[in-house]
């Protein structure tokens, strides 16, 4: 018997190491991820705050059920593991515990770039579209705007509070514990408003039986729920997203089904009535019957809400509410699907990624209304040129993706995504507004089975930012160099942020000259890197990293208080000059604190203001010139100067040269140097300089770099100048008297 019972022992520890190694084989685990989950498999903390009506309810067995528990449970189950539960009181305490690590994993959260900080997140699961609630009557129809001065109630710590404060400042937000509070006040007229996804307005508005409150318009900003997992164990985050991968369409169906569809908690029962109303007697017939009718009407009424309001959350659940094609959630749900499909040259998977460019600067310059009706109309232009069985989806905020089954020729598909391309190049008419934006497109073809669908989304991701960098307005095939390039600048990305912070990030100085008095006048700050393995990286090269990555307004920031700083150290060493430049960029411009951080770094160095210039570009006056007035009169007001820089490259206008408080123009280096050759430069720079003079404005001509071309300015009236011709940029310790007088010296008095 005892042997048996070993024998059987044995077969019992076999057994459930085969299980498990084939659990984890279905999986594709690596080794490293095997052995850390089976190290931490009963050690993952995950927690849970009470979102009804679906998210998570509160449960006396198991402390919480709903969709996203329901999710957590397979994903166990893929695991084969069991995490432990930390149920919150509130969301604003579950994220507090997951930034001070006391949890591992959080059950429902929004990417934000705050969160990111201490989160890795899988991808979306579940959707939520926000919509903004007042008392009846208040407003038929109302945008966030509309708020503006007004008191708006959020939970505390949800994503939507950081929406709102950035990007609605004017708004008085109230953060409470949970919605209950949140419609409690807006009941009792406290709030002017609440933001709150759809099926929770309409649990807890039914729950207190609150019939003052209606949906009047969207917040601007939707939940995309994922699972967040902390950053400091990355193979976390990597188990998980293999495991939620792994739960079939099927299975999502079902949560779906069992969980999005709002609460009735009122509902009328007819039965009760019609009981109610045998009770009160034959003398009171009549009044029965009108009392039955006027309920069987409610009922009607309540039956078509809740119908309504189920049909608009399924419907949200897999559409993008503002366009109304696919969401991110149904076109994964599609690409699981698609890639298991057999693939030959005659037909495979592809994936077309469809990124708008320079979107961002649609919505800074012209606001979020033409940006949405931008969205909208190329959603609607792009069906026309896909065939019936294409997926189209919007992923991103300026990304359109279209999943299709199609020949795996490449002229084909290229041929494909110019016309796509060509659709949305198309001008769009907005009122009395006409707006043309371009695309770029990243094309990723299945050829090979694959393990994780999202890798071909990945791979059409990544030629998509390719193609961004190299071929703007057109559209490239992924190849697997193109990884390695991705890698590569987000390492630079990563590098840059820290460089911003040590002696790698500096600035150097361009002297200004007067062409008349042959003395220096003035400096422009360039930025400058030195990577400690690179060397030194071109300012184009790493200025368009801090683009793309959204540094830019960092670096900006950066660059004012740099040169700031430094220009007071002149001061003091007794250097005299009238102005030091920077240049902003747009973005960095259009910032709502932008004056605020400018008077700062004033404030800071100890610089008067009258001795700062900013450089700004023409592109910035294609937006809201209004807005672009009153920032630039605040400055202009204490002293600060503003010049265009690159004059002529850009939609150069006489109205508003005469409009805005522009002091001087800054002629582009590509005109100069073609002066003495070129009659189409010459007849530019005679014409800028005209303009100059006539609107009392200084100009300075940049990159002058012969004595051909100092004489010729000269003889054209130009006052100031710069380029290798007077000085190169210099270190910020190298200018000095001698240096000064070294470039007037050196400057040949022209007659």
């Amino acid at each position: 018997m005892r042997y048996i019972s070993n024998a059987l022992t044995l077969f019992l520890v076999l057994f459930t190491l085969i299980n498990s190694a084939f659990a984890d084989a279905q999986l594709n685990l690596t080794e490293q991820e095997q052995s850390w989950l089976s190290q931490n498999k009963r050690s993952v903390v995950v927690g849970v705050a009470i979102i009804p009506p679906y998210l998570s309810n509160p449960d006396k067995k198991s402390g919480a059920e709903g969709l996203s528990l329901d999710y957590l449970k397979l994903i166990e189950d893929n695991l084969d593991t069991t995490f432990q539960y930390k149920i919150f009181d509130n969301y604003g305490a579950m994220i507090r515990a997951a930034k001070q690590r006391e949890i591992d994993l959080v059950f429902a959260i929004s990417k934000n770039f705050e969160r990111s900080e201490y989160l890795d997140f899988t991808p979306v699961y579940s959707h939520l579209a926000n919509k903004i609630f007042t008392r009846k009557g208040h407003f038929d129809k109302a945008e966030m705007t509309d708020f503006v001065g007004k008191r708006f109630a959020v939970p505390r710590g949800t994503a939507l509070v950081s929406y709102i404060s950035g990007h609605y400042p004017g708004i008085e937000l109230v953060q409470v514990k949970s919605l209950r509070d949140a419609f409690s006040l807006l009941a009792a007229g406290d709030v002017d408003g609440v933001g709150s996804y759809a099926s929770a307005g309409y649990f807890y508005t039914r729950l207190e039986g609150i019939e003052n409150v209606s949906i009047v318009g969207s917040v601007g900003y939707d939940y995309h729920i994922s699972f967040g997992s902390r950053n400091d164990w990355p193979l976390l985050g990597q188990v998980l997203n293999k495991a939620l991968a792994k739960i079939t369409s099927e299975q999502r169906k079902q949560i779906e089904e069992r969980w999005v569809q709002p609460e009735d908690s009122q509902r009328v029962d007819l039965k009760t009535v019609v009981q109610l109303s045998i009770y009160i007697g034959f003398a009171l017939l009549l009044a029965g019957f009108l009392v039955v009718l006027l309920w069987n009407r409610s009922l009607k009424r309540e039956m078509a809400i809740r119908l309504e309001a189920q049909k608009e959350v399924r419907f949200l659940a897999y559409h993008d509410e503002l366009t109304s094609v696919y969401n991110r959630l149904f076109f994964v749900e599609s690409l699981a699907e698609f890639t298991r499909l057999p693939s030959n040259e005659a037909k495979t998977s592809s994936i077309i990624l469809l990124g708008l460019d320079n979107f961002s600067l649609i919505n800074d310059f012209h606001g979020h209304k033409m940006g949405d009706q931008i969205l909208q109309r190329v959603s609607l232009r792009l069906p026309s040129r896909l065939s019936n069985g294409a997926v189209l989806a919007r992923t991103g905020g300026d990304e359109f993706a279209i999943l299709l089954r199609h020949s795996s020729n490449r002229i084909e598909l290229g041929h494909l995504a110019d016309l796509l391309i060509t659709e949305i190049k198309r001008p769009i008419v907005y009122g009395n507004q006409s707006v043309a934006i371009t695309a770029t497109a990243g094309i990723s073809v299945q050829t090979e089975v694959l393990d994780d669908p999202m890798r071909l989304m990945e791979q059409a991701d990544i030629a998509l930012h390719e193609a961004k960098r190299k071929n703007i307005g057109g559209y490239l095939f992924y190849a697997h160099e193109m990884s390695e390039t991705l890698l590569e600048n987000k390492q630079l990305a990563e590098a840059l942020i820290a460089a911003l912070n040590s002696d790698q990030f500096y600035l150097n100085y361009q002297p200004q000259v007067s062409l008349s008095s042959r003395k220096v006048i003035g400096f422009e700050a360039l930025a400058r890197w030195n990577h400690p393995v690179k060397g030194n990286i071109p300012p184009d090269q790493f200025i368009a990293l801090a683009e793309r990555e959204g540094i830019i307004v960092t670096l900006g920031d950066r660059v004012l208080q740099l040169a700031c700083d430094q220009a007071v150290k002149w001061l003091s060493e007794g250097i005299e000059f009238d102005r030091i430049a920077v240049n902003v960029s747009v973005k960095q411009f259009v910032e709502t604190d932008f004056v605020s951080k400018v008077m700062n770094a004033l404030s800071l160095s100890g610089l008067p203001a009258n001795k700062l210039e900013l450089e700004i570009t023409e592109s910035l006056f294609l937006g809201d010139k209004k807005v672009a007035l009153e920032t630039m009169d605040k400055l202009t007001s204490q002293g600060v100067r503003f010049s265009i820089d690159d004059f002529g490259t850009g939609f150069s206008s006489l109205l508003y040269l005469k409009e805005l408080p522009v002091a001087k123009l800054k002629l582009d280096q590509g005109f100069i140097r073609g002066i003495t050759t070129d009659h189409s430069s010459l007849q530019i720079v005679k014409a800028s300089l005209q303009m100059g003079q006539a609107l009392n404005m200084a100009v300075i001509a940049e990159g002058v770099e012969t004595l051909e071309e100092q004489r010729l300015l000269v003889q054209l009236n130009c006052g100031e100048a710069q380029g290798y011709l007077f000085s190169r940029p210099v270190a910020g310790d190298k200018v000095n008297a001698d240096l000064m007088e070294a470039i007037a010296e050196h400057m040949t008095p022209v007659t």
